[in-house]
């Protein structure tokens, strides 16, 4: 495995506007917080974006607010969905996994789930963690070192943060910290380091979709 370059790969600068602006999924936004966790220089970008948004806001011409602003922010803030950027509210425990960033450990705690592990393939286990309104999924993955991934794409985005491990996908290579990014535009396939199991979080729109059309037959006994 090669070792993790200094700055970690990231989403674009166009996603981290969305997150200054309070607009990004939560699914995503929590994807964000847990690599923000993970490496301190993607939490400077946030610093670094969110004055770039309060700028803007404050050279930007003043408008009127519509009539019922106030009760659509409100409806916002206290949606089920809504995800803040914040501190966790307490420390983790003794049964939080060592590679389990705090905010998502926080999340865990406050929506009361478990870790439970399923097998979904040989080598593969999932650990669902949450269904959108907007239908994506939120979920734990570890694979077993070594394990090649059939080529494939995706329906819709798919975002995945490595925990723990790492794998390569052709010559790049992403390890614990990296968000790695991809969408229905790109057929690939992967391959887990070979010196330990890889866990990573994801957040997706739909399921794989194989370039093997029997491997696209089971997915509704394997569920990804």
């Amino acid at each position: 495995m090669t070792a993790a370059t200094s700055l970690p790969i990231t989403v674009d600068d166009d996603w981290l506007a969305l997150q200054s602006a309070g607009t990004l999924p939560p699914f995503k936004q929590l994807l964000l917080n847990c690599q923000a966790d993970l490496k301190p220089s993607v939490q400077d970008a946030f610093v670094v974006s969110d004055h770039i948004g309060g700028a803007l806001l404050e050279t930007a011409p003043a408008t009127d607010i519509s009539a019922d602003f106030m009760e659509r922010l409100s409806a916002r803030l206290n949606a089920p969905e809504a995800t803040v950027r914040a501190e966790p509210s307490e420390a983790p425990d003794a049964h939080t996994p060592e590679w389990m960033p705090a905010p998502l450990a926080d999340y865990m705690r406050r929506s009361g789930q478990r870790l439970k592990w399923r097998n979904v393939g040989v080598g593969v286990q999932q650990a669902r963690l949450g269904r959108s309104s907007r239908g994506e999924r939120l979920y734990l993955l570890r694979a077993r070192p070594g394990l090649p991934v059939p080529r494939h794409t995706h329906s819709g985005q798919e975002w995945t943060l490595v925990l723990s491990g790492g794998y390569k996908v052709g010559a790049q290579q992403y390890v614990a910290g990296d968000l790695h990014q991809e969408d229905e535009s790109c057929m690939h396939d992967l391959r887990i380091d070979d010196d330990g199991a890889c866990i990573s979080l994801i957040t997706d729109e739909g399921k794989l979709k194989f370039a093997n059309p029997l491997l696209n037959l089971l997915q509704p006994l394997l569920g990804i």
